[in-house]
């Protein structure tokens, strides 16, 4: 993770670091049988959001 904040650009390294979280929210709704709440729903959705918007920035 440092050295990928040397090579990239920090806020776009940042928003993918972020992305585990979706990650481990979907491994714990398909394997662990956790629900999905509204909560984790819309923590998930402001990360993809965010990523997508600054993909279209640096793009």
């Amino acid at each position: 993770m440092v050295w990928a904040q040397t090579a990239g650009d920090l806020a776009t390294i940042a928003a993918l670091r972020e992305t585990s979280i979706v990650i481990a929210a979907l491994i714990g709704v398909l394997f662990l049988r956790e629900r999905l709440g509204r909560v984790r729903l819309a923590a998930s959705a402001t990360v993809l959001t965010g990523i997508a918007v600054l993909e279209l920035v640096h793009s």
